[in-house]
């Protein structure tokens, strides 16, 4: 479980040390973006994060820096703009940010009533990709609550491999961001489906889960937060911006 404790200057020196002379000994085939190096070398808030989400075990926070600066090269983190985006996908309200929850932390929500399993896995992930860097970007680094709209949602938009791909986004790539993940007004005929997704939720995941309703939702957002659709008074229509 991570930990209140802050790493010491001596600790995060260790481990930008360690990734630096990494990379001079064993060069990746693809060279790191340099917008990571900088961030690598100029700030200690990645290194701390990291340190703190793996308790200060130090050849583990090693090990996740490194693979994650090798995925944001070949997934094209940086690159990623809102025209080499879905345009479909981008505008349609299924993925997008808005208001925050009662700890003042931006909610990432999904909207599974407009999801189908004929929708591009790929094209998905760079969407979810995109608003959490922006986010990230927006508020240096900060947590952010998964918020998985159920409302109206039925068989045909639950695709376990989505929400499998989704989670593991933020277990492996993202493992300082999340500050819940909230499953708003389950339907009752999904919950068979929903206790198969919980059996592969790493136990960081459950320990953040939340399933909701319009009677128990502003325990974590409230109702000025809360969309008139979950039972707030936020009558917000999606419109990307």
């Amino acid at each position: 479980m991570p930990t209140d404790q802050e790493p010491t200057a001596e600790q995060i020196a260790e481990v930008r040390t360690a990734i630096l002379k990494k990379l001079e000994a064993e060069p990746p085939a693809e060279p790191f973006h340099p917008n990571d190096l900088k961030r690598l070398k100029d700030s200690d808030l990645w290194i701390s994060k990291l340190l703190k989400i793996y308790e200060f075990d130090l050849e583990k926070t090693n090990t996740r820096l490194w693979d994650n600066l090798i995925w944001r090269q070949s997934f094209g983190v940086n690159d990623i703009t809102v025209n080499s985006l879905n345009q479909e996908f981008l505008n349609d309200g299924s993925i997008y940010a808005h208001n925050k929850d009662r700890d003042g932390k931006p909610l990432l929500i999904i909207s599974m009533k407009k999801h189908s399993k004929s929708r591009n896995l790929d094209d998905l992930i760079r969407i979810i990709v995109y608003w959490v860097e922006r986010l990230q970007q927006e508020t240096n680094l900060d947590k952010i609550t998964l918020f998985m709209d159920m409302t109206g949602s039925g068989l045909s938009n639950m695709d376990i491999d989505f929400i499998k791909a989704n989670i593991g986004i933020f277990e492996t790539k993202y493992p300082y961001v999340p500050n819940y993940i909230i499953v708003h007004e389950l339907p009752f005929l999904l919950n068979a489906a929903f206790k198969i997704v919980k059996t592969f939720l790493p136990e960081e995941a459950l320990r953040i889960l939340r399933v909701t309703t319009k009677k128990d939702i502003d325990q974590y957002v409230d109702k000025d937060n809360c969309l008139k659709l979950w039972g707030g008074n936020d009558d917000y229509e999606y419109k990307f911006a």
